[in-house]
């Protein structure tokens, strides 16, 4: 009897859907609460979703709009905890963080911690600088650019330059967002 009552075997109950950035796919509304320049929720849709090789591992990003705003959304494939957001539409030139193409040069070669751009009166400090493969949509052939990467004390705000092949230097601004507040829905 208590077998009976007691013994019934347990159902296989689906693990809840992923509602992380990584599951995100061209379509899907990706929300982060208090984004917006009114601190309210912001609502991005995907537009594409690519990834992006390099020495130092495998890392995604996802092009997203909310009405005229473009944004870019990266994070690295190790560690998805905080992801870099970027406004992706506002795009400037060296002079914006006073440094020069010779002066980046030297500091890939040194690589040294203590070398810092500024930007808006904050200093960045120096993080990074390498070869990165991006594959538009994950499945087209790779195509290399340079960055490097700057970093506030705290880490939570980020400067990057990028140089394409025959283009000039670009330099973009990103704000880290705890991984845990962003969500995916479904379209």
């Amino acid at each position: 009897m208590f077998k009976k009552m007691f013994g019934k075997k347990k159902k296989n109950i689906p693990p809840p859907p992923d509602d992380s950035i990584r599951s995100a796919v061209v379509g899907d509304v990706i929300v982060i609460p208090g984004f917006s320049s009114t601190f309210e929720d912001a609502y991005f849709i995907v537009e594409s979703k690519n990834r992006l090789d390099s020495a130092y591992g495998k890392g995604f990003e996802i092009i997203a709009v909310d009405d005229d705003r473009r944004v870019s959304m990266e994070w690295s494939d190790e560690d998805d905890s905080s992801i870099a957001v970027t406004d992706h539409d506002n795009a400037m030139g060296l002079g914006v963080i006073g440094v020069e193409e010779a002066t980046l040069s030297q500091w890939d070669d040194i690589k040294s911690i203590e070398n810092f751009v500024e930007y808006e009166g904050e200093k960045y400090y120096y993080r990074n600088s390498h070869e990165v493969y991006y594959y538009k949509s994950e499945a087209s052939e790779g195509e290399g650019f340079w960055i490097w990467d700057f970093g506030s004390e705290d880490d939570q705000r980020g400067v990057s330059v990028v140089k394409w092949e025959g283009l000039p230097f670009e330099v973009y601004t990103s704000v880290s967002v705890d991984s845990q507040i962003v969500r995916v829905y479904r379209q």
